[in-house]
């Protein structure tokens, strides 16, 4: 089914953003799907995986409901022997139900060293997002914005992306980017990340099979072939 051989191309080694809980987000539909992705993950070169499904307001996710999921996708790889590592966080839309979990100082799922993933509206600059990292950190948490090239209210300006920076958010920008897979200013706007070494992670946002010959494309990019190997990108550190 996939052809490729994996000398041809450079990964992160670990991917911190997908969407393989079968069911539970906009992301794969079916166990069996789950599979065929982790497959086409390991051939490709990558050695683990840390899925994120959405915590989100469409799509109210629980801590519970995603262990509960994970423990089912890794018990089904056991049993294919399928040799692929992979754990479970969260894609947290930044809300006041968000902002509410962590005053109340609720469990959130991170990965790493307390990595937390986080996301806003792509349409509007969040009003209290700021307020809402500060909090985490508060809490010892680290964020990672995730795609942070992809917002639509930034219209290629990055300032409010460098102030995020300049508070100590991490960025995680998605590896189809650099192509164009989401569009020109997204690219440019991944491009100007990388130029300014504002590239903290590289993931794949993968939601379903189809994405993964624009995973594969991205892979081939002269620049996150760098960032692959630049000891500034943080995705090794997680294996």
């Amino acid at each position: 089914m996939f052809g490729w051989k994996k000398k041809e191309l450079t990964t992160p080694v670990v991917d911190i953003h997908s969407h393989l809980i079968p069911a539970i987000d906009d992301g794969v539909r079916t166990l069996d799907k789950s599979i065929e992705v982790v497959k086409a993950f390991s051939k490709i070169g990558f050695q683990k995986a840390i899925t994120t499904p959405h915590i989100h307001p469409n799509y109210p996710n629980t801590h519970d409901q995603i262990l509960e999921g994970l423990e089912v996708l890794q018990i089904k790889l056991l049993s294919e022997r399928i040799d692929f590592e992979i754990e479970a966080a969260a894609e947290y839309f930044v809300d006041d139900i968000f902002m509410e979990k962590i005053k109340k100082k609720e469990e959130i799922l991170s990965f790493g060293s307390n990595y937390v993933l986080v996301e806003s509206s792509f349409i509007n600059k969040p009003l209290f997002f700021e307020t809402c990292l500060f909090e985490l950190q508060s809490k010892g948490y680290s964020p990672v914005l995730a795609h942070p090239e992809r917002y639509r209210f930034l219209e290629g300006d990055i300032e409010w992306l460098q102030q995020l920076k300049e508070m100590g958010v991490l960025f995680q920008v998605t590896i189809s980017s650099f192509t164009g897979f989401y569009g020109k200013m997204p690219q440019k706007i991944a491009k100007t990340l990388y130029e300014k070494s504002m590239v903290d992670f590289l993931g794949s946002d993968l939601h379903n099979n189809d994405q993964i010959r624009f995973l594969r494309e991205g892979l081939q990019n002269s620049m996150v072939h760098k960032l692959c190997a630049s000891p500034g990108l943080r995705n090794k550190s997680l294996l």
